[in-house]
C-alpha cells in the first residue's frame, strides 16, 4: 500500500475518531437537538450515517470482487422518506454507532488488504436500467469519509445553537 492510500484510510477511519469525541459530550437529552426546527436531531444523523454505512460497505465489497459490478438503488425514496419509514427519530443510536465503527474498522482492513483493486470500480443504475454513475473503491472510501466529517460540521453546528438557546 503507498502513502497516499495509507492517508485516506488514516482520514477514513479518523472521521469516525472526530464523531465519538462529539458524542461524548452530548447529554440523552441532546439527541433530540436540531440546528433549527424541522431539520435532522442528532439522532437522525447518526441513523443516517450508520445507514450509509452499511448500504456502502456491501458496494465496495462488490466492487473489490466483481469489477463493473451493476448497483440499481431500486425505489429509494430519499433520505428523509426513508429515515421517517424506519422511525430514525425515535430509535435508540447505540447499535447504529457500533455499526459504523464495525464498519470502519471492516472497510479499513478490507480495502487496506487489497490496494491494487482500488480501481475497481461499481456502477450505478436506475429503475429504468441507464447508467447515472460510476465509482471506484477509492472514491467511495473518500466520499464516506467526507460525508462522515460533513456530518460531523453538522452535529457541532447543532450543538453550538443549542448551548446557546
Amino acid at each position: 500500500m503507498n502513502d497516499a492510500q495509507l492517508k485516506i484510510i488514516d482520514n477514513f477511519t479518523g472521521s469516525l475518531g472526530e464523531l465519538d469525541n462529539l458524542l461524548i459530550g452530548i447529554p440523552q437529552e441532546g439527541l433530540e437537538w436540531s440546528e433549527k426546527e424541522g431539520e435532522w436531531t442528532v439522532r437522525e444523523v447518526l441513523h443516517h450515517l450508520a445507514e450509509d454505512c452499511n448500504v456502502y460497505a456491501f458496494i465496495i465489497e462488490r466492487a473489490l470482487a466483481t469489477p463493473d459490478c451493476k448497483v440499481f438503488f431500486g425505489d429509494f425514496p430519499g433520505n428523509q422518506p426513508w429515515g421517517e419509514r424506519l422511525a430514525w427519530h425515535e430509535r435508540p443510536v447505540d447499535a447504529s454507532i457500533a455499526l459504523m465503527r464495525a464498519h470502519r474498522v471492516f472497510l479499513a482492513e478490507l480495502v487496506g488488504h487489497f490496494p491494487d483493486r482500488w480501481g475497481n470500480k461499481a456502477d450505478f443504475y436506475d429503475n429504468a436500467g441507464k447508467k447515472v454513475a460510476e465509482s471506484t473503491v477509492e472514491e467511495m472510501i473518500v466520499m464516506l469519509t467526507k460525508h462522515m466529517q460533513e456530518h460531523v460540521s453538522m452535529i457541532k453546528n447543532i450543538l453550538k445553537a443549542n448551548q446557546q438557546a
